[in-house]
């Protein structure tokens, strides 16, 4: 057994994951499914949708760089000037879906002797679906190990993560005529949302960003949402760009500040489906790159990690 060291912290980010080929496609969305049939007809417009994106999601590949960034980071960071201690960090990442898993994770950490895990979600927002999903998995990992274990909720309001947002949304609407601004997020089930204040994040998360750069035409809208007949979240993107069109506007640019990292809902959904449906409409688009590897956006996740 690997001898503990007090001082040694693991910081474990938690993502959805993603299919690497499309090879894992398939596995990828039986995992997804739970014990849901999946038909041949999902399963190919799943495939279709990873092969106009390059036949596979760049969310692990992204996920691993913020990690590596992370680590090096925090590792920057001064330790206890009263006392001399310094405390190192090691960065991990768990997915739900996809290799790693959280509990495979869980278990190397542990298996090499560090004792404290921050587990810290890589969407800014709590709901229940995707991050809540997230906790309850590494909950159930970590029971009676007998560690120290902090959890991050959700970072919406941290002032670097803000700072990033304004970043992208600055670099995205340089040099256009008018832009009507789309702030993005995933949609959800109406009642599960309200349940978590999921709008409500979004909502604080907005007002922070436009303190900092006012837009005079902007809407918040959502994306993505299931083929279950039950009550989302709206109005969908498309549906303000039709109004967009309507009201004789110009340029639209869309923000996907609901996500960090780039992966099918950012590069099919945005990238292709409504750049297609906003051309069709006669409108500009463009679109702002997400947070990714951003400096910002690593130096908000030390700081949520440090002030845990």
């Amino acid at each position: 057994m690997t001898d503990t060291n007090e001082h040694l912290k693991a910081v474990l980010l938690l993502a959805f994951g993603g299919p690497e080929s499309m090879d894992e496609v398939g596995p990828f969305l039986t995992a997804l499914m739970e014990g849901r049939q999946v038909s041949a007809r999902q399963m190919e417009t799943v495939k279709d949708r990873y092969r106009l994106i390059g036949g596979s999601s760049p969310l692990k590949r992204i996920t691993s760089t913020q990690a590596d960034m992370l680590e090096k980071a925090l590792n920057r960071a001064p330790g206890d000037q009263d006392t001399g201690v310094v405390d190192t960090y090691r960065v991990f990442l768990g997915m739900m879906y996809t290799h790693p898993l959280i509990r495979e994770s869980v278990d190397g950490i542990l298996s090499s002797g560090i004792r404290h895990i921050t587990a810290v979600p890589l969407s800014p927002y709590f709901n229940s679906a995707s991050s809540g999903r997230y906790l309850q998995e590494f909950g159930q990992a970590v029971k009676g190990k007998g560690i120290g274990v902090r959890t991050i909720r959700n970072y919406n309001t941290n002032g670097l993560f803000i700072k990033a947002v304004v970043q992208t949304v600055t670099d995205a609407v340089r040099g256009v005529d008018r832009p009507f601004v789309i702030f993005s997020a995933h949609s959800l089930p109406a009642a599960a949302a309200k349940a978590d204040g999921y709008v409500e994040q979004l909502e604080q998360t907005l007002g922070l960003v436009l303190k900092n750069i006012p837009l005079p035409e902007y809407a918040l809208a959502f994306q993505s949402r299931g083929m279950t007949g039950t009550d989302w979240l709206g109005p969908d993107v498309r549906d303000v760009m039709n109004v967009c069109a309507k009201e004789g506007r110009k340029n639209v640019v869309v923000v996907p500040f609901g996500f960090v990292s780039d992966h099918v809902e950012t590069l099919y959904d945005i990238d292709i489906v409504y750049r297609e449906h906003a051309q069709g409409l006669g409108l500009g688009f463009g679109r702002a790159q997400s947070l990714n590897g951003s400096e910002l956006f690593i130096q908000a996740l030390r700081d949520v990690v440090i002030k845990a």
